[in-house]
């Protein structure tokens, strides 16, 4: 690509494609010149991005925009935007090329997959959506990254679903969450799983507000150890009356109602609240705890081998730093 090149363009195998930028996402954005007059008193006529569904199916020719090529039988036909694209509807119902690969992607069609099931050959746009949101919350992507140019260029070389907004997959995600949320908790009902947890205060750098996660460790019904995020709420202080309440309210909102240990850092607050906490929980029933919740405390090794090394190493600090 030579430094003439506009920003919006990419050279690839020798032909010119058009990327959007991020500041034309969805907007009707003229070319250079087209709100003035050129030298010669001449208006530059504007270049509108396409929108209709249509135009998944025809390519406007280079020598001409008033042209256009079917992606199929390669025929030519008129596309001027006054024209309207009812001819280029009317010739898809009439094509067989396109009839037959709209069979060839046809989600009636089933292929083996890889665990040797049979599955639809074209992937449904619910599908495409609910993947692309999987990604994100497992890949950790920003929400902006949806409208990116990068994933618009994949899903048009591709051939996929067009991405939708951030602002879709926002609710999408979310609403996916509750779904998820709703049938691990009637999964702990119907099981009356005993669980083991985890948990610590975490303090925001930017605003020093304070959040305690409650972790929950199980076995599954396959004898595999499973940990799951229950809670993640804030906190105004690290009192152990305060960390108490919370995971009651945590306990409450899952329906969990057996519990087997909880593992946390070596800090006073903490044994205060695991004392609140087993003398309310156990007036539940007679087998919320394992032997009267005896053995329910744990400390965390790892937390106490850190306060060791760090107490050792004080006295060689002065020389550590020199």
């Amino acid at each position: 690509m030579d430094s003439s090149s506009t920003p919006n363009r990419v050279q690839l195998d020798n032909e010119e494609e058009e990327f959007p930028t991020p500041d034309s996402g969805g907007k009707r954005k003229e070319s250079p010149g087209a709100s003035g007059a050129t030298q010669n008193g001449n208006k530059i006529a504007r270049i509108l991005p396409t929108r209709s569904k249509i135009w998944n199916h025809y390519t406007r020719t280079k020598e001409n925009r008033d042209k256009c090529v079917c992606h199929y039988c390669k025929k030519k036909f008129c596309c001027a935007s006054k024209s309207g694209t009812s001819n280029l509807l009317k010739h898809l119902t009439v094509c067989k090329q396109y009839f037959a690969h709209s069979d060839g992607q046809s989600s009636t069609q089933q292929v083996l997959d890889e665990e040797g099931n049979l599955a639809d050959a074209k992937v449904s746009e619910d599908t495409f959506r609910e993947a692309t949101n999987e990604m994100m919350v497992i890949g950790e992507l920003p929400l902006a990254w949806i409208e990116g140019v990068a994933w618009k260029h994949f899903c048009n070389k591709m051939k996929l679903c067009k991405p939708v907004s951030r602002r879709t997959s926002t609710r999408d995600i979310v609403k996916m969450y509750l779904q998820r949320k709703a049938a691990m908790k009637k999964w702990f009902k119907a099981n009356k799983q005993r669980v083991s947890f985890t948990t610590d205060i975490w303090v925001a750098q930017v605003t020093r507000a304070s959040y305690m996660v409650v972790t929950a460790h199980y076995i599954d019904a396959s004898w595999r150890l499973r940990k799951l995020i229950i809670g993640f709420k804030h906190v105004i202080d690290h009192k152990g009356q305060t960390i108490s309440r919370v995971l009651l309210e945590v306990l409450a909102e899952w329906g969990i109602n057996k519990w087997f240990c909880a593992t946390v850092d070596n800090a006073t607050a903490n044994s205060s609240a695991l004392r609140r906490f087993q003398s309310e929980f156990a007036s539940q029933s007679e087998d919320a705890l394992v032997l009267d919740g005896e053995f329910m405390h744990l400390r965390c090794s790892a937390h106490i081998i850190n306060l060791i090394v760090k107490d050792g190493m004080t006295d060689a600090d002065e020389n550590v730093t020199a």
